[in-house]
């Protein structure tokens, strides 16, 4: 404004008035407090942009974990393919499952006093106060950041929400995150959802108040319609997946004929795998080339793999054959490590893969010899999703690249994580 003035105070003869040292008209402009609280456009803008949805793929970059089971003090930075390895009850299996408990309660009330898999374990630390701290640091593939931080407390068969917020954050000179907007800010089942504005002529904040549920997250909700980037969020976290075990017993569901599905995802039991590989044979034929390529590498007598139609209208099985047998095998003449590699190949080459797998022992009942290729498996399965892995297996780890594996241990109860067997030191056990 000053300088608009000073360009026609000559030609008006306007200069002594204005910027004299007597009657200075600039110096006594006094602005409202509406236009000295407008934020500057480019700050509008940005916040406009945050709130837009999350450009594919998300990663889960930063996991900070308090007071889930045994989890005191964890502060993780995962990568597109990170292994955990650890002594047993050193948290590998209680991250996993932590990070099952969040994907369940974006879509469900809070389980009280079992974790999301119904196990029956419990929710909260043995022995410490009833509470959970989560925070999560999630990036988008245009490169923008966000926080997600949410805090449970007890009693273990009542758990409540007692804290959640959702927050845009941008890296500073000292390499920190701080939070730049909080767009969802919730206490004891009270807050807010802040949207921007720019309908009118001045941008504003808008506030809607809500009041939820003890057992239901915010993020669960039905959010305002200009909060895609939340929406964004919750529908990465919900499609994550976690695999403690096929069921590959005698009676499993995945050695009889099942309906076939559109664009399937291979489910935690795995029971729709003859779904999964019929997808893969007639609408991803390199896949399912790859696919064979795999099982011939695991299984030197494997000599095709095809899905056919059985038990009924709509349901198939897979169908395999082999050197030295007459005829052709179902899924439910197969071995159980033979039946284990099926699922874990058609998982990590499947083209609609979760956008975080979690797989805990994914080496159990697998022959030593096929370690080395469910190491490449793992490692394809990178592109377009996010695997977590927990074993105990040398042979595996041996098989990983440098800078994936990363080792767990408990000291002074808070858990430690490092780099392990194969990681950035290059060492191996």
């Amino acid at each position: 404004m000053a300088r608009t003035l000073e360009r026609f105070a000559s030609e008006l003869e306007l200069a002594e008035v204005l910027f004299g040292d007597e009657g200075d008209l600039v110096g006594a402009i006094q602005l409202s407090p509406a236009v000295l609280e407008t934020e500057p456009f480019a700050a509008v803008r940005a916040r406009l942009a945050a709130q837009g949805p999350l450009e594919a793929p998300l990663r889960l970059t930063r996991l900070c974990v308090d007071g889930y089971r045994g989890l005191e003090g964890l502060d993780a930075r995962p990568g597109a393919l990170t292994v955990l390895t650890g002594e047993p009850g050193s948290g590998k299996s209680s991250l996993l499952d932590c990070l099952a408990l969040l994907a369940f309660a974006v879509e469900h009330p809070l389980p009280s006093g079992v974790d999301s898999r119904g196990t029956g374990q419990r929710l909260f630390s043995a022995g410490a106060p009833e509470r959970l701290h989560l925070s999560l640091h999630v990036t988008s593939g245009a490169g923008r950041a966000f926080r997600y931080a949410v805090e449970l407390g007890g009693p273990e068969r009542a758990p409540r929400v007692t804290s959640e917020r959702f927050a845009a954050v941008e890296p500073d000179a000292s390499g920190q995150k701080p939070e730049t907007f909080a767009f969802l800010d919730f206490e004891n089942g009270g807050g807010v959802v802040r949207t921007v504005s720019w309908a009118s002529a001045r941008p504003r904040v808008l506030e809607v108040r809500h009041t939820l549920p003890p057992d239901r997250l915010a993020l669960r909700g039905a959010l305002e319609p200009a909060l895609r980037s939340a929406a964004s969020f919750r529908a990465f976290v919900s499609g994550w997946r976690f695999y403690p075990g096929f069921d590959v017993s005698r009676g499993a569901v995945l050695r009889r004929p099942v309906p076939s599905e559109p664009e399937p995802v291979l489910a935690p039991d795995g029971s729709n795998l003859s779904a999964v590989l019929f997808h893969l044979m007639v609408e991803e034929p390199e896949r399912w080339r790859e696919l064979e390529v795999t099982l011939r590498a695991a299984h030197p007598s494997f000599e095709s793999l095809s899905v056919k139609p059985r038990g009924g209208p709509g349901t198939v099985i897979g169908v395999w054959r082999e050197a030295g047998v007459r005829g052709e095998l179902t899924l439910a003449d197969l071995s159980d490590g033979t039946l284990r590699l099926l699922c874990l190949a058609a998982l990590c080459l499947s083209p609609r893969k979760p956008p975080l797998v979690g797989l805990d022992g994914p080496e159990l009942g697998l022959h030593p010899r096929v370690l080395p290729v469910l190491a490449e498996l793992l490692q394809r399965a990178t592109t377009g999703s996010q695997l977590l892995v927990a074993t105990q297996s040398p042979a595996l780890l041996a098989a990983l690249p440098p800078g994936t594996v990363f080792r767990m241990k408990k000291v002074d109860g808070r858990v430690g994580w490092e780099p392990g067997p194969g990681g950035v030191d290059g060492t191996r056990s």
